[in-house]
């Protein structure tokens, strides 16, 4: 899914501002969906410079996880308790099923009673949409006619909505690779281990933020996906969602972008991962989203 594995990728680089002294600070990732049930607070710590990221060695046990629902006038109207999940330091799931709502306020407080540490976080999720007219559900790879779908928009209260597409191969197989993935993994020079790793990286590609304003909107109101191929990878049947952002979300994705280097800025002059959390790191966000299946034939089948 979209969003998955963000973290370690920010948390095993160093700020542009490092500070000279060390200090551990605690860590959340949490991604809300519109419509479905409250989903996992993830606690950790932050490693010391130069050392990887991993979330298993940082997992905080033992945290206080509530998620809180908002009124209007930013006031808690319920709170979801979280618990520890068995087996799994540092994973935190909902003790009772609660299904989010869309274009409503939550909150993420996490406390650490062993060293008082406090972080809050919040998001406003984005507007549900949903698919208004599907097209063919085959198309032919690079061929004449793209696949497009018909959607209604979600909305975003103050702006315009921001979406990512993702594209999931149901039959990730190397003989199912498209000519371009397949020159980029390059099977033939590649041991099992290393083939399994290349293919598990290209099994979910994902493209980079579009604005709403890139969209064709039809005289009904509803706007046209369109699939592009560079975000194809796999032959045969494929998952696409298309995800509303939230502005947690939308600041953090276009923000990391630059820390990977998609720009051309110096690295003293590389501004910081905008993460919205108070008293801590990571992210608390939220998105709406669609799913639809597609079956990517070969040219000439």
């Amino acid at each position: 899914m979209l969003m998955a594995g963000l973290l370690p990728v920010l948390l095993g680089a160093c700020d542009t501002m490092e500070a000279p002294v060390y200090r551990p600070e605690v860590v959340v990732e949490s991604y809300q969906v519109a419509g479905q049930a409250l989903q996992p607070v993830l606690v950790s710590r932050t490693a010391p410079l130069n050392t990887p990221y991993d979330f298993a060695a940082q997992a905080v046990a033992g945290a206080t996880v509530n998620v809180h629902l908002l009124d209007e006038a930013g006031n808690v109207e319920h709170t979801f308790p979280y618990r520890d999940l068995p087996g799994e330091a540092g994973v935190y799931v909902p003790e009772e099923t609660h299904f989010v709502r869309p274009l409503r306020r939550y909150r993420l407080e996490v406390v650490v009673p062993e060293t008082g540490d406090r972080v809050t976080a919040e998001t406003l999720v984005p507007g549900d949409f949903e698919v208004a007219a599907a097209g063919r559900d085959t198309v032919v790879y690079q061929g004449t006619e793209r696949f497009e779908v018909a959607v209604t928009p979600s909305r975003y209260p103050g702006r315009q909505s921001y979406y990512v597409l993702s594209v999931e191969a149901l039959d990730p197989r190397v003989e199912q690779l498209t000519p371009l993935y397949r020159d980029f993994v390059d099977p033939d020079n590649l041991d099992p281990d290393e083939l399994e790793k290349e293919l598990r990286d290209v099994t979910v590609v994902e493209s980079p933020i579009i604005n709403e304003s890139s969209f064709d909107v039809n005289p009904d109101g509803t706007v046209m996906i369109r699939l592009p191929w560079l975000a194809v990878a796999f032959y045969g049947p494929n998952r696409i969602r298309a995800s509303a952002l939230d502005d947690n979300l939308y600041d953090f994705l276009r923000s990391q972008g630059v820390q990977q280097g998609g720009s051309t800025l110096a690295p003293g002059e590389i501004p910081n991962v905008i993460e919205h959390v108070e008293g801590g790191r990571g992210i608390f966000g939220s998105f709406a989203r669609v799913t639809f299946d597609l079956f990517i034939a070969r040219p000439g089948s």
